[in-house]
């Protein structure tokens, strides 16, 4: 008797050992993912179909609202630069997103950093010419008042950035140390990374000219500045193709000094122009004080007429008049 019991449990064992062995029953995932799927699927071709054969009305509100959602996503500091890229081939597909744009005409056909003429400044400036940039200089102040060149989509050229600066023989009453005090110190205003890359060694060597510092505070230079010319320099000429930027200080009377009697700027602008490819001009403007404390490029976005108000520059001397007052008091209702 005892052996069959002994049998018997073992079998009960064996019993249990098979009963736990049964695979457990999941959700059924599929098809629940398939619907997903499929309700997904349909929506989208019903949004395109609403689009494509939609009233031009409904068209312009669909863009409206995809340009609004795509600013809101790639906005945010943290979010991921490939994701960042993505999202600006959405936004570029988009007709609406290019803008407002004016009659561009015969622009741009001349090879020069300047696209509608040289600009007209109420203060004596002298021009000096690098192959990489212009720089209109104003020798009073020793300081520059706008730094002019090209961006394009060719490939980067290989140039090492120097760590120093160059005194510049035209401007001898100019050196970098006369831009330094307590938080102030030289900062490039056209910067090393991308002359270096368009330009070659040539343009790295001209970006470290002293005609093409300001006094900065390493914050602004390292934080909100930097972080706006990767956005000019880096993603819009791969985006758009040839661009032209213009950037500059704004210098009032009253601004501080330094021991050296440079003037420290309030503030710095930059200016993107660019010929969309039904030969439109459109421009994208920044004003951006030292002091800012906001990080999002987009609540910088300033208009051109802004600029030259707070520079004493015109901008822009051969473009038609009212094509100019058009485009002068546009501001872009967002990041491009």
């Amino acid at each position: 008797m005892a052996v069959k019991k002994r049998a018997t449990r073992k079998r009960t064992t064996t019993t249990r050992k098979r009963t736990r062995s049964k695979p457990q029953r999941e959700p059924a995932r599929k098809p629940f993912l398939r619907t997903v799927f499929v309700v997904l699927l349909l929506g989208v071709g019903a949004l395109i179909a609403a689009y494509y054969f939609g009233s031009f009305g409904l068209r312009t509100q669909m863009e409206r609202v995809a340009i609004r959602s795509i600013n809101v996503a790639r906005a945010p500091e943290w979010m991921p630069r490939p994701i960042v890229s993505l999202l600006n081939l959405g936004y570029d597909a988009i007709p609406g997103s290019q803008g407002l744009a004016v009659e561009g005409g015969e622009l741009g056909h001349d090879e020069s950093p300047l696209i509608a003429g040289v600009p007209t400044s109420k203060s004596a400036v002298r021009v000096l010419h690098n192959k990489s940039y212009i720089n209109l200089f104003n020798e009073k102040q020793r300081q520059a008042r706008c730094i002019a060149f090209t961006l394009s989509d060719s490939d980067r050229l290989d140039a090492t950035v120097a760590d120093g600066f160059f005194e510049d023989p035209r401007i001898k009453q100019l050196q970098a140390r006369d831009m330094r005090l307590g938080q102030w110190m030289p900062g490039a205003i056209a910067p090393p990374a991308a002359l270096a890359g368009e330009f070659g060694t040539l343009g790295a060597n001209e970006a470290h000219l002293v005609t093409n510092l300001a006094p900065m505070s390493e914050k602004f230079r390292d934080g909100l500045w930097q972080r706006l010319m990767q956005e000019i320099t880096i993603s819009y000429p791969k985006r758009f193709g040839e661009i032209w930027i213009y950037l500059g200080p704004v210098i009032r009377k009253e601004s501080a000094k330094l021991e050296s009697g440079i003037l420290i700027p309030d503030a710095f602008y930059a200016i993107v122009f660019d010929l969309t490819d039904a030969g439109g001009l459109r421009a994208i403007a920044f004003l951006v004080p030292q002091d800012a404390k906001d990080t999002l490029l987009q609540n910088y976005i300033s208009s051109i007429d802004e600029i030259e108000k707070v520079t004493g520059l015109k901008f822009l001397p051969e473009v038609d008049y009212h094509a100019g007052q058009v485009l002068g008091t546009s501001v872009s209702p967002q990041l491009w």
